[in-house]
């Protein structure tokens, strides 16, 4: 049995911190096993938090100054790492953090300097996963679908809930992905209203009652009336979904709970049409007790809430995992799911 290690780094669109996970591959006999070994989140200070977010408007010389200066802490928080658990991978693979991701025009851009984190990790380094799907046409995302595929085949549905909800299943015996809709972006920016990070388990939601107008606004963008494959950027949802909520008038109570009803109602929508299955939640909103339980009540298919490990480091095991896919040679982005030309094994190397 081969075995392969690999530490993934994966910062999301929720600005919760950086997750690194130290994650062992196993392939016998055309199948994959996995074990994440250690996997911690690294929480951003305020002040890295405010520069994340301010990035999309920033000059160009920002941009790239904060290119090199997220790659050294990236690099000095996987030091870090590799100093507590004593654990030393064989490649770093890493999502970065997107700072623009608009694929109908043709471009990504997620920071993180891939050479300097090889060079100051000592370590083989790979990053801009979604670069060469995008130049085959595809929509560079969601990417964790290859993982989903070959690591997590058991689930009819894998439902991940972070700051943007995405899903994949198997449909006509292609594996298929797209973003659902805006999720703890939404959320977490309400909460912020009320001075809070984020609402915990949903106690604020719960608080509230449905805002008529606002839910059938949210439900009428024209995102989902678009078929998949289909991707949603920060920018869209910033524009589109928070510009809507910020104009309702109702409490952020009511804001909370109508919005995490139009989520579990979006949700639903994705997955109604199939035979009764299992889906398989992980991210940041299936610590949500209330969403959680709105989804329950949506759907029609067995929720499966994992341990504490998957729901939060199932994309950074991923990541891991593209960066071995890659590092072999093998295909670790699906055209299926990103409408690309063909399927491709995405990534840069960066030797140490």
């Amino acid at each position: 049995m081969a075995k392969y290690t690999a530490l993934g780094l994966m910062s999301g669109s929720s600005l919760d911190g950086l997750d690194i996970a130290y994650c062992e591959f196993y392939l016998e006999e055309g199948k994959w096993a996995y074990k994440i070994v250690a996997a911690k989140t690294y929480n951003y200070t305020e002040e890295w938090k405010i520069k994340l977010r301010g990035l999309a408007d920033a000059s160009a010389r920002e941009i790239i100054k904060a290119n090199t200066e997220y790659a050294i802490l990236c690099t000095d928080l996987v030091n870090k790492f590799i100093g507590e658990t004593q654990l030393k991978p064989e490649i770093i693979s890493s999502h970065g953090h997107t700072v623009f991701h608009e694929p109908a025009e043709g471009f990504t851009y997620q920071i993180g300097d891939g050479q300097v984190i090889a060079t100051m990790t000592k370590t083989k380094t790979i990053c801009d996963f979604r670069s060469k799907d995008i130049s085959l046409g595809g929509q560079g995302a969601p990417l964790v679908p290859i993982g989903d595929e070959l690591l997590f085949g058991d689930f009819e549905f894998c439902l991940n809930i972070g700051g943007i909800a995405n899903i994949s299943f198997r449909e006509n015996g292609k594996r298929i992905a797209y973003d659902i809709c805006a999720a703890n972006q939404i959320l977490d920016f309400l909460s912020l209203q009320m001075g809070k990070p984020f609402d915990e388990n949903g106690n604020s939601a719960q608080l509230g009652k449905l805002d008529a107008h606002l839910f059938n606004a949210l439900n009428k963008d024209a995102y989902f009336m678009e078929k998949a494959p289909k991707s949603l950027s920060n920018q869209y949802v910033t524009r589109c979904f928070i510009d809507m909520v910020n104009k309702s008038r109702c409490s952020v109570e009511d804001k909370l709970y109508t919005v995490s009803k139009h989520i579990a109602f979006q949700i639903n929508q994705s997955t109604r049409h199939f035979p009764k299955g299992k889906i398989l939640i992980s991210g940041g909103g299936a610590h949500n007790s209330f969403l959680i339980n709105a989804i329950k009540r949506e759907c029609n298919h067995e929720i499966i809430i994992p341990g504490k490990t998957i729901i939060n480091f199932k994309e950074a095991l991923i990541f891991a995992f593209m960066g071995v896919l890659k590092n072999l040679g093998k295909i670790n982005c699906l055209a299926s799911v990103t409408g690309a030309k063909h399927d491709c094994s995405g990534g840069i190397e960066y030797l140490r």
